[in-house]
């Protein structure tokens, strides 16, 4: 898990989730609760998941944060 902050001064918990079709995906939660968001991953495991979520600087997150989508939303995915 890793914690970062956006460009709006939002601190976000990430961390890597798995979709119902086995892909992986980044998890954005929000520490202020309002809600969880997803953006896919390159990675095809768990574990390559890990590994790409801790190369990430936070720059990166906040790239993929800018692309994710609510949770509930599968249309996107």
């Amino acid at each position: 898990m890793r914690r970062f902050t956006d460009e709006q001064g939002r601190e976000w918990d990430t961390t890597v989730g798995r979709e119902s079709y086995g892909m992986q995906v980044f998890l954005f939660m929000p520490l202020d609760g309002s809600g969880v968001r997803k953006a896919l991953m390159r990675s095809d495991t768990w574990l390559d998941g890990e590994r790409e979520l801790d190369g990430m600087d936070e720059e990166a997150l906040r790239e993929r944060l800018g692309v994710s989508v609510a949770w509930e939303d599968t249309a996107s995915m």
